[in-house]
C-alpha cells in the first residue's frame, strides 16, 4: 500500500502507486499499434511482381489500408485518453486496476479483429466483431474513469466537476460511435466501419464549444 502525508502528518492508505499500471498499458497500447501493420500481408507470387499484378495487389490490400488507418488512429485516440485520465488519477485501488487490465486485454485483441475486417470488408460479422472489440474497450475506459471520479477517492478532491464531466464527454466518444457502427452491422450495411471517420469532427466539435478548463483541455 501507498501511505501519504499531509501537512499535519496523517497518514491515510490510499491505495497503489500508478506507475506500473502505466508502464504496462504504454507497452500493450505500443504492441497492439505495431502489430497493426502484420495483417498487411502482401502476397508472394514465383513469377515475380509485374507492373498490373502490383497495381491489382494494392487494389485488393485497400480495405487492409483503409481499416489499418482507422484502427491505429483509434488506438492512439484511446491512448491518449487513458494518458489524460491517469494524469487526473493519483492513486490506483484493485478495482481501478483490474479494469484496467480488463480494457488492456482488448486493447491487445484490435490488431485480430482489424486483420479480420480487412480481409472481409464487406462482412457484417466481421464489422460487428470489429465494432463490438472498440465498443467495450472504449466502454471500459470511459466506466474508469467514472469510477475513479466518483466521491473524488481516487483524484484531486479539489478537482472542478468542468473537469469531470469534460473527461466524460471526451471518453465517451469512441463508445457512442462504436454502438453506432455495431446496430449498422447487425442491420448488414457494408462498410460500417467509416463510422469512425466521424470521430475527428466529434473531438473538434467538443474542444471548441465545450467548457474551458484552467491549465489546459482534455482536446485532441
Amino acid at each position: 500500500m501507498i501511505c501519504i502525508t499531509n501537512e499535519n502528518e496523517t497518514v491515510n492508505q490510499i491505495g497503489f502507486g500508478k506507475n506500473r499500471i502505466e508502464s504496462l498499458s504504454d507497452c500493450i497500447f505500443a504492441f497492439a499499434m505495431t502489430l497493426l501493420v502484420i495483417g498487411i500481408e502482401v502476397p508472394y507470387d514465383i513469377n515475380g511482381f509485374t507492373p498490373a499484378l502490383v497495381m491489382s495487389t494494392l487494389q485488393e490490400l485497400y480495405p487492409d489500408f483503409v481499416h489499418y488507418v482507422i484502427a491505429f488512429l483509434l488506438i492512439a485516440a484511446l491512448w491518449v485518453i487513458h494518458h489524460m485520465q491517469f494524469h487526473k488519477i493519483h492513486y490506483v485501488d484493485h478495482n481501478l486496476l483490474w479494469m484496467t487490465i480488463g480494457s488492456l486485454l482488448f486493447v491487445a485483441l484490435i490488431p485480430f479483429s482489424t486483420d479480420l475486417i480487412g480481409d472481409f470488408p464487406t462482412n457484417p460479422i466481421c464489422a460487428f466483431i470489429f465494432e463490438l472489440n472498440l465498443l467495450i474497450t472504449s466502454a471500459l475506459f470511459y466506466l474508469q474513469w467514472r469510477y475513479a471520479t466518483a466521491n473524488r477517492h481516487l483524484i484531486d478532491p479539489s478537482m472542478s466537476d468542468g473537469t469531470i464531466r469534460t473527461g466524460k464527454q471526451r471518453a465517451a466518444v469512441i463508445p457512442v460511435l462504436s454502438a453506432a457502427g455495431t446496430v449498422l452491422a447487425v442491420a448488414g450495411i457494408p462498410w460500417s466501419t467509416l463510422v469512425y471517420l466521424f470521430a475527428p469532427l466529434v473531438f473538434l466539435i467538443l474542444h471548441l464549444y465545450g467548457p474551458k478548463l484552467p491549465g489546459g483541455s482534455w482536446g485532441f
